[in-house]
């Protein structure tokens, strides 16, 4: 061929630098793929930001255009200290396990806004030494990155400059075509033209004349279709080849196309000469001549490596999605909230009960969030009376010895929350919760009957033996203890005369004045009919302090009780005081002593008090 009609390297050189150009300035065609493997980059490091950034450096600014992301809003980033440029410049793998101790990176309001702390980053390569951009993954916690980690997103980057190199090439072939349209009359050279392209993106190229109805392939296009040089091409031919269910789709967009003006792009089935199943695809453009259609030319790919790793993830996704959907139904189905952490003390999954039983908004629980965090937001805002590392201390030392640990929330609400942490085989563990606010109100009030007396409210003879099982634990410390028996005088006589119910009407009065005279740190209890008793504790003065006490209850005791409108009694009161000996343990000697103290009072005239 002659010099005209060989397309001289300059021009492929040029629109290789244009359509980097086009990449950097983010003014490339939407890719799903990228989006795809962005996710799958997000999901394999567990973190909260992914983002793949062009650098361009035709402005002042420098920005880092985002042309796919996770997390990230942003389409380009300009902000001084940018990790995405500084991987850029270093043309080099980075990681920096904490931004925001990072003297230099501390200074990107951006990680600082948005709670950054762990970054890592590797270059995207075009070609040996075309650095064009950074991919770049971001995290709200710190983290180390280990060797196999950086090999993976090392790995991830160089799949990303392929999936970039593959939207140059396609870039480069529809710059070919658009040449091609500027310069139809050389066929010839339009023929060199697609060969050079082909040899460069690896795209075939094809044109169909309206008029005589001749299809011409390009050397790549004849490749891809496994057919030699001898093989005269027709339109049936080529839609012959595509696989059955996809040929009245590409007959239709053919014709569709013969009717219009638009461009066209689609990748179906395809099964070439030699019998090889793959994916195709095929780009087109209408050529019009005095507003008469008279040709289509278009490109030819064979995709079939991308489609089958598209396929794989698709098949992938859709496998997470079902069990994810299945587990999300069983979750949902549970009346306990459930919650699975993993071994990083990480939420993997929960259900709405989850959500609802500890009064929280969606939005305040969400994946990955770390189960110190939930602890923290529990004590900042409800009734807590053990901190995240208490219980965190607690639930290691259940797990080491393969056990259950039971913990309550005590809601401001009111809402009393039983939570059960158990180990999974992973070193996770779930926890199921329960809302057991009535349980533990009837509880409750089933423990206050036992253990006090209906008719009035005060400790009874349980509560009391209770108290002194308690009491015995104490008795050896520097503190001092008083028993005080107390006898009614003069009341079965009240009963007699006037009935029980006036009788109950004194003893609750008398209940009301005994613990009046007391202090909050003493137990007043009825041990049966007009018999009561109240054990004292303290360190100094305990005996100045029951004596006034004592003085002070016969005092009130005897003083006259009003029932109803016309009726007034008088009673009086017996006490018989004694000191409880540290080896007293039972209290059976200051049982004896003061209940000799107290009918020694009897004998002597009643309504008075007496140590042993």
């Amino acid at each position: 061929m002659g010099d005209d009609f060989i397309v001289k390297e300059s021009i492929l050189s040029s629109s290789y630098d244009h359509a980097v150009t086009q990449l950097k300035k983010n003014r490339v065609d939407h890719l799903p793929e990228l989006d795809t493997l962005i996710q799958i980059v997000a999901d394999f490091f567990h973190c909260a930001c992914v983002g793949l950034s062009l650098s361009d450096d035709s402005t002042k600014e420098c920005p880092q255009n985002l042309i796919a992301s996770i997390g990230m809003k942003e389409k380009s980033i300009t902000t001084p200290f940018s990790f995405c440029r500084f991987v850029y410049e270093q043309r080099k793998l980075v990681t920096i396990s904490d931004a925001l101790e990072d003297d230099h990176f501390m200074q990107n309001e951006y990680l600082v806004q948005k709670g950054i702390h762990f970054c890592a980053g590797c270059p995207i390569e075009l070609s040996d030494g075309d650095i064009i951009g950074a991919l770049c993954i971001f995290d709200t916690s710190s983290k180390e990155m280990g060797v196999y980690e950086k090999q993976q997103l090392h790995n991830f980057s160089q799949v990303v400059g392929g999936l970039l190199r593959s939207n140059i090439n396609l870039i480069i072939s529809q710059m070919a075509i658009e040449e091609m349209e500027k310069e139809r009359q050389l066929s010839s050279r339009q023929q060199a033209l697609f060969e050079e392209v082909a040899k460069v993106s690896g795209v075939g190229g094809w044109e169909f004349d309206v008029e005589s109805n001749e299809l011409f392939w390009t050397k790549q296009t004849r490749e891809i279709v496994g057919v030699n040089t001898d093989f005269k091409p027709t339109l049936d031919a080529g839609f012959s080849f595509f696989a059955p269910e996809a040929r009245e789709i590409i007959e239709d967009t053919v014709n569709n196309a013969l009717s219009s003006n638009g461009i066209w792009a689609s990748e179906l089935p395809f099964i070439n000469a030699q019998g090889k199943h793959m994916w195709v695809k095929t780009t087109g453009l209408g050529i019009y001549e005095n507003g008469e259609l008279c040709r289509l030319i278009g490109a030819f790919q064979d995709v079939s490596d991308r489609k089958l790793i598209e396929q794989k993830m698709s098949e992938n996704e859709r496998l997470i999605l079902s069990k994810n959907k299945e587990l999300s139904a069983i979750l949902n189905h549970i009346p306990q909230g459930v919650a699975v952490y993993d071994s990083n003390g990480r939420l993997k999954y929960w259900n709405n009960q989850h959500v609802k039983i500890y009064e929280k908004s969606p939005d305040q629980i969400y994946i990955r969030q770390h189960f110190v965090e939930f602890l923290m937001m529990y004590c900042e805002h409800e009734n807590s009376d053990i901190g995240p590392e208490q219980l965190m201390l607690s639930m290691n030392q259940a797990f080491e010895h393969d056990t259950t640990l039971r913990h309550l929330f005590y809601l401001k609400s009111g809402k009393i929350v039983e939570a059960l942490y158990s180990k999974l085989p992973d070193d996770g563990w779930i926890c199921t919760s329960e809302d057991i606010t009535e349980q533990e109100k009837s509880r409750e009030k089933i423990h206050y009957a036992a253990h006090h007396d209906i008719l009035t409210g005060l400790a009874n003879r349980s509560l009391f033996n209770d108290y002194v099982d308690t009491l015995s634990d104490s008795l050896a410390d520097t503190q001092q203890h008083i028993l005080m028996l107390i006898d009614l005088d003069h009341f079965k006589a009240v009963n007699d005369t006037y009935g029980h119910s006036i009788g109950d009407s004194v003893l609750k009065d008398v209940a009301q004045r005994l613990t009046s005279s007391v202090r909050e740190t003493d137990l007043v209890c009825r041990l049966g009919g007009d018999e009561f008793a109240i054990i004292l504790s303290g360190q100094d003065n305990l005996m100045s302090i029951a004596t006034k006490m004592a003085k002070r209850i016969v005092e009130l005791v005897s003083m006259p009780y009003s029932i109803g409108d016309n009726l007034e009694v008088k009673i009086g009161v017996s006490i018989g005081l004694s000191e409880i000996d540290k080896q007293d343990i039972k209290l059976n000697e200051a049982l004896k002593q003061a209940d000799k103290a107290l009918y020694t009072v009897k004998r002597e005239g009643r309504n008075n008090y007496l140590f042993y």
